[in-house]
């Protein structure tokens, strides 16, 4: 579903929700608001922000670039033993 289709059904159960509904979207959204813009969270759960992403992403690229990775068959016969 795109997201004009995704405002138009939010806009109707907007405009035909009880008070409950129209609250709790509310409420949402103000948390919404509030929070960084985020791309995800960590085992933690604080959150994944851009700059901690581009870090690890060059970490990776580092890492790679100087040989430290481990094979798709290596992976594969890992994931065998678990």
């Amino acid at each position: 579903m795109g997201v004009q289709k995704l405002r138009e059904e939010l806009h109707d159960y907007i405009n035909n929700a009880d008070e409950r509904f129209l609250k709790m979207v509310y409420a949402m959204s103000k948390e919404y608001k509030k929070q960084p813009a985020n791309l995800g969270y960590n085992i933690d759960g604080s959150p994944i922000t851009k700059e901690s992403l581009i870090k690890r992403a060059k970490a990776a690229s580092k890492r790679v670039k100087s040989g430290d990775y481990i094979s798709q068959e290596e992976v594969e016969k890992e994931i065998e033993n678990w």
